[in-house]
């Protein structure tokens, strides 16, 4: 592990015995003669150790120990001073020095020292990729039955194929596009979990379920002070999911100044923290996606270019289930095995009749209203044959003729009886639709629906 030092003592004579010892170690090192002067240092280049005096002119050690410690709690420091007494060492230790050295020294005492900083750091290090990866594993359990895409159709062996091809090249950015409930956070993990990235962690980031004046904090990281309310230095998504798969959803949502950051990231690999004046470098591949055209929002002038051409390296897009209807039965029989599981009960079957009639079914909501749908008959009918009754297909298709052909009119059609169906409440309507309540709005918007108010 290669450390960055910074060497603070007012003898310019031990900066440079101290700092030539070092560089022929392998170490990046620094040196300042005064504590105000390593504090800049501190402030613009990354920083892993900092040795220093105790007795300087200005600002002792252990005031710069704090000023440290209160800037980037991640910089360890070893102090060294031939004035120190027993309350002065624990002083230290208790401010959160991880090393005492009594003057006079030898060089070979700083090594040993350092030497037990670096296995300290790696230690860390280590203990922090564990807990980004264990605290993704209870969602990665609970989604594993998910994992696998289930269907027949040509349009998804496609899909599934460009999926496979996706994984082999462990740096391809893939663009995942498709209707709400298509299942695209599934595929996402199927590249991940299948290609050389799937022992590091894949971290799943919703750029609209995230308030705007904390998207940027979320996706880079702040400092202590950074903002108001940072109270500590925290980790972005970026930086957890190093060595990994950055899962960016809802992709379209995302506001400009974002987008222009992102940009640079997939360019030079780099990125600041809020609040932060030094470049970290981060190793992630990016699969964003989204359920809107990025074309047509390149052309509205909300979504830029550039970054489109970066993202969709390779597009893959998932048909809606009405486009594949003949992947509803292998679905239907999955999702009917999954919750026989969960409820620890015989798996049931679907009648020929209930199977045609889900069939004729539009599927707003895509396969995620079908897991819906299935789980509901299940708990209504404890039985192990599902009939036609237990499934209330609330919105019925109609027969598409060629005026129905516009998926943005047949949409608003959709979203409009949905409405209607719930007396405007627009949470009972989001249900209907197999969507939230937040993507109905966004719908309500797209389509210039007028709602004089809302029921609750």
């Amino acid at each position: 592990m290669k450390l960055n030092l910074c060497i603070v003592d007012d003898e310019i004579r031990i900066t440079e015995s101290l700092a030539e010892y070092f560089i022929r170690q392998g170490c990046s090192v620094r040196t300042a003669n005064d504590p105000h002067s390593a504090l800049e240092i501190i402030h613009t280049q990354p920083v892993d150790v900092v040795i220093t005096d105790v007795v300087m002119p200005g600002m002792t050690g252990l005031e710069l120990l704090k000023a440290c410690k209160t800037y980037d709690p991640r910089i360890e420091i070893i102090l060294i001073s031939g004035h120190g007494t027993m309350a002065t060492v624990i002083d230290a230790m208790r401010q959160g020095a991880i090393d005492y050295i009594p003057k006079p020294f030898r060089l070979r005492d700083v090594q040993m020292a350092l030497e037990r900083t670096s296995r300290f750091l790696q230690l860390k290090a280590s203990l922090a990729v564990s807990k980004r990866q264990n605290s993704l594993i209870s969602r990665q359990l609970e989604s594993r039955m998910e994992r696998q895409f289930i269907g027949e159709s040509p349009q998804i062996r496609q899909v599934l194929s460009l999926t496979m091809q996706a994984a082999q090249d462990r740096d391809l950015n893939v663009l995942i596009t498709g209707e709400n409930g298509t299942g695209k956070e599934i595929i996402a993990r199927i590249i991940h979990f299948a290609g050389e990235r799937k022992k590091f962690p894949f971290y799943p980031l919703n750029s609209a379920a995230i308030p705007e004046d904390l998207l940027e904090s979320e996706f880079f990281g702040h400092c202590k002070g950074a903002f108001t309310g940072a109270t500590s230095t925290r980790e972005g998504c970026l930086s957890l999911a190093d060595g990994g798969t950055l899962f960016l959803d809802e992709i379209g949502d995302m506001p400009q100044v974002l987008q222009a950051k992102l940009l640079r990231v997939l360019e030079d690999k780099r990125f600041r923290a809020v609040g932060d004046t030094r470049q970290q470098q981060v190793d992630v591949r990016l699969i964003s996606a989204s359920n809107k055209n990025l074309s047509a929002l390149v052309q509205q002038g909300v979504f830029r270019m550039d970054l489109l051409y970066r993202l969709n390296t390779l597009e893959i897009h998932i048909p809606p289930l009405r486009e594949r209807i003949q992947d509803v039965k292998p679905l239907s029989r999955y999702f009917c095995s999954y919750f026989a599981q969960r409820m620890n009960r015989p798996v049931p079957q679907l009648s020929d009749a209930a199977l045609a009639h889900v069939q004729r079914y539009y599927f707003p909501g895509n396969v995620r209203e079908l897991r819906n749908m299935i789980q509901r008959a299940m708990i209504l009918n404890a039985s192990n044959l599902l009939q036609s009754e237990d499934f209330e297909l609330r919105l019925q298709s109609e027969p598409v003729g060629e005026s129905g052909l516009n998926l943005d009119a047949s949409e608003r059609k959709l979203v409009l009886k949905a409405l209607q169906t719930a007396g405007f409440n627009q949470t009972k309507a989001a249900a209907l639709l197999g969507i939230s309540r937040d993507a109905l709005r966004r719908r309500i918007a797209k389509h210039d629906i007028v709602i004089l108010h809302e029921v609750e």
